[in-house]
């Protein structure tokens, strides 16, 4: 075997080189700083470096001869090396030397194609075969390598599926341009397979799995090259709406149940427990006597607790939180309960509701609905006028809600000094109480978008602060205090939440508006944690704090009110503390999640209002500042964003200015705006 050996290129020689995957024949017409000057078969000149240059023959060109006449050699050149390639049989080739570790040159080669003396033309043809070979031989180092036949095989595997993948990206892309540019097209037989690429690629962009393809595909459709063009064809195609929520997508979430849990659903519906209608189980407490009431927000579906109120004897009440018994009809490690862990908690969007239990269990067999005996877990406090708690018990129950109110509707009645009246009255003293033991109470108002089937969005604020907000959260706070103490003084593990120290605020930026002390403050304290154990609450000023309230819509009520009735049941723990902490791990990462496509759908809506009442200026607290941008709050919505500083201009912390929306994209989160430059 002779080693790879280059000859000596001059003016004249015949070059061979590669140009979009073309060989191309060209003489040399000269060399100068290791690079070569030459004319292609094509009439066209080159400057080649050497590592370009494929083949070299040993045969010269007169270039005194005419540079169309060298073109016409070189054309000529070009066409017969192409015929003589008809000769090479590259598997009978490849026969020869299977099994061979040394490497060839392409003239070793053509020695065993072409019988007789060998030409440049023989040398070329035999080596623009190898080189176009991808089957058989390997080139290295300017040696062919035959391919072992096991190598063969997994390389005839791997070309069917570049070559499928070839006729794919042709296939789609000429489809989606026609997609793009809304033209006729029938339906593909793999259509389903394109939509879930470009499902992919409009949620991961840059981390989808298929980027290269994807790239590729649209560069050869004539589309740019970004997520949201994907996302536009897929609007097109009718496969996602206008106002798609990728957030959901991003994370799996689908307001659909699995089939399987819908047949369980349909079994507990059919076997429904004593105690969701008529006579009451033994084990119950039969509470159907008290005037129990609901309040909620007046879109509210799925009602999970409800308050009673009765008078004993010497200036001494009893208070009743009664929760929603979902645990009676979810069970431990059913298809159901795996279900709602997966989904960790219902999801409430401006255009949207994602129950974390099927419809028929949430706003029916579990739900509080007036005039319904329901299963329930009671919190019964004996209250003094005072305010002071004489006592408290927990029990499992049977209840029927008299009446389903909204805030607005109790707010009212508070002023005619009905039950409600008296229910805030001692939610007060209790609220004064915590707030005595150094509680922290930073209401922020609340923002509730709503998106109609028009698409029509509606915005309205909320103060949290009105009596029946009060009343409601207090005793909800109440219960859930009542919750932790209980499991923490038998020594159970569960799911607590604990916050530890709430810093002060040490800056005493001075502002006229409360809502600036409010966010800075918020700032400051720590978040509130889950843990198997008990630990204090500092802005709550509570020892023990859990939460069981809503079983129905968050996946630790139902967990911790699972605990509290096996032990009310006399059983030993339904969790351990291994099961426990594994569950809050993922319960915590889930939660973050759900909060995350929250926030950002709700500002996605708010972003779309400014569009379609056509907003142009708004108001804006300054929160922070440093030399180039202000971060900034917009009340009206209780949303941030940061503004660039004008030149020469200082505003304060703490002060209200009216900014002007410079760009706005909801679509792609975009909310810019400019401050008042008062130097112009």
């Amino acid at each position: 075997m002779s080693r790879p050996t280059q000859p000596e290129i001059v003016a004249g020689t015949i070059l061979e080189f590669f140009e979009s995957k073309e060989v191309v024949c060209a003489v040399c017409t000269g060399v100068k700083n290791n690079r070569f000057s030459a004319l292609t078969e094509q009439n066209r000149e080159v400057s080649l470096a050497p590592s370009r240059i494929i083949f070299a023959g040993s045969a010269l060109l007169d270039l005194k001869s005419g540079r169309d006449d060298l073109v016409a050699r070189l054309r000529a050149a070009g066409q017969e090396r192409e015929r003589l390639t008809g000769s090479v049989d590259i598997a009978e080739l490849w026969s020869l030397f299977e099994g061979e570790e040394e490497g060839f040159e392409a003239r070793d080669l053509a020695g065993f194609v072409f019988s007789g003396a060998l030409s440049d033309d023989h040398v070329a043809a035999v080596q623009r075969v190898l080189l176009r070979d991808r089957l058989y031989f390997q080139y290295k180092d300017g040696c062919f390598y035959a391919r072992a036949r096991e190598k063969v095989e997994q390389r005839r595997e791997e070309l069917a599926r570049e070559a499928e993948r070839e006729a794919r990206l042709d296939t789609w892309a000429g489809w989606l341009e026609g997609a793009w540019n809304r033209k006729p097209r029938s339906p593909l037989a793999d259509q389903q397979a394109l939509i879930e690429t470009l499902k992919d690629y409009a949620l991961f962009g840059q981390d989808s799995a298929e980027i290269v393809f994807i790239k590729e595909l649209f560069k050869r459709a004539g589309i740019a090259i970004q997520p949201q063009s994907a996302f536009r064809i897929l609007v097109r195609l009718g496969v996602w709406q206008e106002n798609e929520n990728l957030y959901l997508h991003e994370q799996g979430i689908s307001q659909d149940f699995p089939q399987e849990v819908e047949e369980r659903v349909e079994v507990i519906l059919h076997s429904a427990r004593p105690g969701a209608s008529g006579e009451t189980e033994p084990q119950r407490r039969d509470l159907r006597h008290l005037d129990c009431l609901t309040v909620d927000s007046a879109l509210t579906r799925d009602y999970d607790d409800a308050l009673s109120f009765r008078a004993l004897d010497g200036n001494r009440f009893e208070v009743g939180i009664h929760i929603a018994d979902a645990a009676e009809f979810v069970l431990k490690g059913d298809v159901l309960d795996r279900e709602a862990e997966r989904r960790a908690t219902s999801i409430y969007l401006p255009d949207a509701r994602i129950s974390m239990l099927p419809v028929p269990l949430s706003e029916d067999l579990c739900s509080l609905k007036a005039g319904e005996d329901r299963p329930a877990l009671s919190f019964l406090f004996v209250v003094h006028g005072d305010g002071t708690i004489a006592g408290s018990e927990i029990v499992s129950s049977t209840i029927r809600v008299a009446e389903q109110l909204t805030y607005e509707e109790v707010n009212e009645r508070i002023r005619l000094d009905d039950s409600p009246a008296a229910l805030s009255a001692l939610a007060m003293k209790l609220r004064n109480a915590r707030l005595d033991r150094g509680a922290s109470i930073l209401p922020l108002p609340e923002i509730q978008v709503y998106v109609n089937s028009a698409g029509m969005i509606q915005v309205s604020r909320y103060e949290k602060e009105t009596p029946s907000q009060i009343m409601v959260s207090e005793w909800m706070i109440a219960a859930n205090a009542a919750a932790a103490a209980f499991l923490a003084e038998r020594d159970l593990p569960s799911v607590f939440r604990g916050q530890g120290e709430c810093k002060q605020e040490t800056d005493f930026t001075q502002s006229e508006h409360e809502l600036f002390r409010i966010y800075r403050q918020r700032r400051l304290y720590a978040r509130a944690e889950l843990d198997t154990r008990s630990k204090q609450h500092c802005s709550l000023a509570l020892e023990h704090y859990t939460t069981v309230t809503s079983p129905i819509r968050r996946y630790t009520d139902l967990v911790v009110q699972r605990q509290i009735k096996q032990a009310l049941q006399g059983g030993p723990p339904l969790y351990d503390e291994d099961e426990l902490r594994g569950l809050i791990t993922r319960l915590t990462a889930l939660q973050s999640r759900i909060a995350f496509i929250q926030r950002k759908w709700t500002r996605y809506w708010i972003l779309k209002y400014l569009e379609q009442e056509d907003i142009h200026s708004l108001n804006a607290l300054i929160l922070e500042q440093n030399e180039r941008y202000s971060h900034l709050l917009l009340p009206d919505f209780l949303i941030e964003t940061n503004a660039h500083l004008p030149e020469n201009v200082k505003f304060q912390p703490g002060e209200m200015v009216r900014v002007k929306i410079d760009r706005l994209n909801p679509r792609e989160d975009i909310l810019r705006v400019q401050l008042p430059d008062f130097g112009k």
